[in-house]
């Protein structure tokens, strides 16, 4: 593999992290509530990624071409999932509005920190922490580091963007007479770009939730996540790929 091809690679594959899609926003939204979610989320959708280029460099995806329909059920099928990630944002943001509501009826602060660990003792924060402790469990069971990583599967996996990607851009980054390197390269090269562009995202998003350090934060960041969410999923179903 040369130079050029080298750097032909990395161009493709850096226009393909930057472009704008779900991942970007499901990364801001969960390194946004939690640095961790984030953080795995990214390696479930480098995990999609690994899956669609083994597809691709195999000749299995070319099967899209031949099958058009099979183009269609994907677009389809992304755009609902999509959808039902805002539907859960959305039912998210109201959960947090009714616990700002309880915080604010009993005069606490609303940070979005995870609670102190209890002393044992009992203070004047008592049923603060109590709250607090109610909003850690039954808030942030989204956020597990399982459901994160599934999650980036799922969304690598249904993302007409990068099936289409790896359908029609990746074979022809292939070198002539490809070597086991040359594979290995391909991969790891698109594969870096990817990861690397979404880990220094999920790390911005993290330490820009972080300097807001507070619980009001989280609901506008699972509000605006709905209404994004929800555009791009009804958009990947309506226009014509």
């Amino acid at each position: 593999m040369t130079g050029p091809e080298i750097l032909t690679i990395t161009g493709a594959a850096a226009a393909l992290a930057v472009t704008p899609g779900p991942e970007t926003i499901l990364t801001i939204r969960l390194s946004s509530l939690r640095r961790k979610a984030g953080l795995v989320y990214a390696l479930g959708t480098a995990t999609g990624t690994v899956i669609w280029m083994v597809l691709a460099l195999t000749g299995v995806s070319a099967l899209l071409t031949v099958y058009p329909a099979a183009v269609q059920v994907l677009k389809i099928g992304g755009g609902l999932y999509l959808c039902l990630l805002g539907i859960l944002a959305g039912r998210q943001a109201l959960r947090l509005r009714r616990e700002l509501k309880a915080t604010e009826a009993i005069g606490g602060p609303a940070t979005s920190s995870s609670p102190a660990p209890s002393t044992g003792s009992d203070s004047a924060d008592g049923p603060v922490s109590e709250i607090a402790q109610v909003m850690e469990s039954t808030s942030w069971g989204h956020l597990r580091s399982f459901v994160s990583y599934r999650r980036g599967i799922i969304s690598s996996l249904s993302n007409p963007k990068v099936g289409l990607f790896f359908l029609a851009i990746l074979p022809t980054l292939v070198p002539a007479s490809p070597t086991g390197t040359d594979y290995t390269v391909l991969v790891a090269l698109i594969l870096g770009v990817l990861l690397s562009y979404q880990l220094i995202l999920a790390c911005l998003a993290s330490l820009a939730a972080s300097a807001m350090a507070h619980r009001s934060a989280d609901f506008f960041i699972e509000a605006a996540s709905t209404v994004i969410l929800l555009i791009i999923g009804i958009a990947v179903i309506a226009i014509p790929i």
